[in-house]
């Protein structure tokens, strides 16, 4: 039935509570239909036989604001308040998102009309749930094609940028013919060819090899392969890695002059040598769980310990002023963005003295074991304001003093002692949150709490 057959029906209607005929026939025209009063209280609510959307008799007597969403309450105060005007009878399609026990959250498209009685308002809707699951499974679908797209342009340039900054001459090769398919700038100068011309051609015919095959069989062995370079006669070195990309077959190739020095490389491990032998900051390598693997001499003074051996195979924990808690802020933080800022503790030496300190820390990893790397250098007992990374423990106990004192004289001192303790646990708590930049899951491990436990005292404490 059209709009206008519909709205003509809907003005013949003299009064809805005599007429279960007439509210049966409206049933028909939508998947639920729905007689409001003029403040939004569900007189009748019909649904077709066969409909999904069942058992919303509940819904009589109840205002229908009950059940939708906030942003479909804002919608539907806006047409019930256009429909108050005597002069418009009916609005245009409009959408609401519903609330049900029995059926979740479901979107159903209404139209509004005026009662004939001018009291009441009649909602025709339409379920809109197979639409909305029909562009639910859409979306998704865009967002995986999307996220497929995003990782095989990611893939993309990242091999095009190893390949383009690589300093070493790189070859991409075709496993089965052996000619060209990508290489770099320092490729083609190694061959003193123009890179643009080389795509395409046999690699092998630069080099003293009998033929392509010999060439490739060669490149698969995973031997290193040594040859003249035919234009220039110099000895060259190759290494090679056989790979699939799809159902294409490639070899990579490593192309190296045999007695090239590698200069560079030699004189940043001797600065960095230098560095460690030398500076005054201390340097600590842990494995990945906090044990002292390596230190400078610098991190040896700072202890006040006679020699390295005494420090290695120690947790570097035995060391700092709130000692496992700083540790696993420090290591999970690495492990978790690969380095920190600085961070602010106290070290504790031999002897038990404190010095204020700051660590930042990397990790690495040598021969397929992860390190981390901490840098430890000496800072001024000067007095800093509270920060993140800076909790000053004198400061929490006077906090902890001013409020105990607060309680002196107002109750027992069994009560006093139970109030404190809460006191003291609030306050270690919103230090924890502090030292792990709020993160819950880690303040969790900190205090040795499950999740759930820490989430009841924080709202207890109101820290949410």
């Amino acid at each position: 039935m059209e709009d206008n057959k519909l709205k003509e029906f809907i003005d013949g209607y003299e009064t809805y509570t005599t007429s279960d005929i007439y509210t049966n026939i409206i049933s028909e025209f939508g998947d639920i239909n729905i007689i409001l009063d003029t403040r939004g209280k569900i007189l009748q609510i019909k649904t077709p036989a066969g409909s999904i959307l069942k058992n919303l008799n509940n819904w009589i007597n109840k205002n229908i604001y009950d059940f939708l969403t906030i942003e479909s309450k804002e919608k539907l105060n806006f047409h019930l308040t256009s429909l108050s005007d005597l002069s418009q009878s009916s609005t245009k399609w409009f959408e609401l998102n519903h609330i049900s026990e029995n059926t979740g959250e479901f979107p159903v498209k209404y139209k509004g009309f005026k009662a004939a009685n001018k009291k009441n308002v009649i909602l025709i809707g339409n379920d809109l749930s197979l639409v909305a699951e029909i562009q639910k499974k859409f979306v998704n679908s865009q967002l995986a094609l999307e996220r497929e797209y995003s990782r095989y342009r990611s893939f993309e340039t990242k091999y095009k940028a190893l390949i383009e900054f690589s300093e070493e001459p790189l070859f991409l090769l075709d496993a089965v013919t052996g000619k060209i398919l990508n290489l770099n700038d320092a490729a083609a100068k190694s061959i003193n060819e123009k890179r643009d011309k080389l795509v395409g051609k046999s690699l092998s015919k630069f080099f003293n090899f009998k033929n392509d095959n010999e060439f490739i069989e060669l490149l698969k062995s995973d031997e290193i392969v040594k040859n003249y370079n035919s234009n220039k006669n110099i000895k060259s070195k190759f290494q090679s890695s056989i790979f699939r990309a799809e159902n294409e077959v490639c070899i990579i190739v490593r192309l190296q002059k045999e007695n090239e020095v590698k200069v560079k490389e030699n004189e940043l491990n001797n600065i960095l040598s230098k560095f460690y032998d030398y500076t005054r900051y201390g340097i600590v390598f842990t494995d990945s769980i906090g044990t002292i693997k390596h230190v400078n001499d610098s991190f040896i003074s700072l202890c006040k310990i006679e020699n390295q051996q005494l420090l290695i195979e120690r947790p570097f924990s035995d060391f700092l002023a709130r000692g496992i808690i700083d540790m696993k802020v420090l290591i999970e933080a690495t492990l978790e963005n690969g380095s920190t800022m600085p961070f602010k503790t106290q070290l504790i030496s031999n002897y038990d003295i404190k010095t204020e300190i700051e660590i930042t820390s990397t990790k690495t990893s040598i021969n397929f074991v992860d390190y981390i790397c901490f840098l430890i250098s000496h800072r001024p007992n000067e007095s800093e304001p509270e920060t993140e990374n800076n909790i000053n423990e004198n400061v929490v106990s006077e906090k902890a003093t001013k409020k105990i004192m607060k309680l002196v004289g107002s109750a027992p001192l069994k009560d006093l002692v139970a109030d404190t303790s809460d006191i003291v646990e609030k306050i270690c708590i919103e230090t924890a949150l502090k030292m792990t930049k709020n993160n819950r899951v880690a303040t969790a491990e900190m205090l040795n709490l499950s999740r759930q436990s820490l989430y009841v005292k924080l709202r207890k404490y109101n820290l949410l």
